[in-house]
């Protein structure tokens, strides 16, 4: 009964989280709690929005997971239950998660901490605003065991801000997790810059001779008509969902490529979806153009390098795209979920 007690309060946190884009976008982010030797972790690939309707935890060997740490070996050993035939596969984040001492450890892509993540001067920034907490900064470095090696040195915190990725917040309870989540939240919070609003007419002409489709969200048009939003995504890459999700570069119309991306960008007018857009590829653009809108035009920017974004777009990360719930076409989900979107 307690552990039955303990994953339901994790399911029902997970699904307040995910829940809430501002938070978390498609698959983003990942929940654990410990319960004896086993660390119960969000499946990769799994949307923690999902929790109250879909089986999403994994359960793994915490000691062992430990070992595998230490020991720079492969996290298979650890899995208790690969449940194989459900697809079910632990977090790539997995090793972070064991090697925290908290009973509960969630990890999210909050817009406002990205916002501050992606600046060169973060740390100084950040003691402003998390003054007073146990928090560390930690430089970016790639998911998996260089982000778990980074975080054990600082273990007896209780919030990371992770440098061009996300935040961190631990607790001995869900309620103790999701109260200090909220209080960094505060913290965080960045009032969204407004932009010009959309030109509809302009848009409609592109959307007439190509057949994509035009969103009603002026946030998500803001990545075109706001000229710092579009400064700032022209000039790199800030954080590895942008990478993975929406390409490379801003796929400006008109767009020569062969691979079709997922949307257009229309300088100064808007954005068209393409109509193939799948359910991952819209949240993250959704988060991306939340994190624009609150970026400073005077904020000293980190890209991520050429290197880390190779390393961000290797075979790990082409499979949670491709997870069942990031790749199904948002047309199969219902526009209303959509913020909208419609069709013409």
């Amino acid at each position: 009964m307690l552990t039955q007690s303990a994953l339901d309060s994790l399911l029902r946190l997970s699904a307040e989280i995910g829940g809430n884009r501002l938070l978390v976008q498609a698959s983003g982010g990942n929940t654990s709690v410990k319960l004896g030797d086993t660390l119960w972790i969000k499946a990769s690939g799994k949307w923690l929005a999902f929790a109250g309707n879909d089986e999403i935890l994994v359960p793994v060997q915490l000691s062992t997971a430990r070992d595998c740490l230490r020991q720079g070996a492969p996290l298979d050993c650890a899995i208790q239950s690969f449940r194989e035939e459900k697809h079910l596969r632990p977090s790539i984040e997995t090793l972070m998660h064991a090697v925290l001492p908290h009973a509960v450890v969630v990890h999210v892509h909050s817009v406002n901490a990205i916002a501050w993540a992606v600046r060169a001067d973060a740390p100084v920034r950040l003691a402003e605003r998390l003054s007073g907490l146990r928090w560390q900064w930690v430089p970016y470095v790639p998911s998996g065991l260089p982000l778990a090696r980074a975080v054990e040195a600082f273990a007896a915190c209780d919030v990371f801000v992770l440098g061009n990725h996300g935040l961190v917040v631990c607790g001995d309870s869900c309620a103790e997790t999701s109260a200090l989540l909220d209080e960094v939240e505060r913290r965080l919070a960045i009032e969204p810059r407004n932009a010009p609003e959309s030109k509809l007419q302009n848009l409609e002409q592109v959307q007439r001779s190509t057949g994509w489709w035009l969103p009603n969200s002026e946030r998500l048009h803001s990545i075109a008509t706001d000229p710092i939003s579009r400064m700032v995504a022209n000039s790199g890459i800030l954080y590895p969902c942008q990478a993975v999700f929406l390409g490379r570069t801003l796929p400006e119309f008109p767009y020569s490529s062969l691979n079709s991306p997922p949307f257009w960008s229309v300088e100064g007018s808007g954005v068209l979806l393409n109509p193939n857009i799948t359910k991952g590829e819209y949240a993250i653009l959704e988060g991306f153009a939340e994190v624009l809108s609150r970026i400073s035009p005077s904020a000293p920017l980190r890209y991520l390098t050429q290197a880390e974004i190779d390393a961000a777009m290797g075979a790990e990360s082409f499979q949670y795209r491709c997870a069942p719930d990031n790749r199904s076409p948002v047309q199969n989900w219902g526009f209303s979920a959509c913020s909208g979107v419609h069709e013409n």
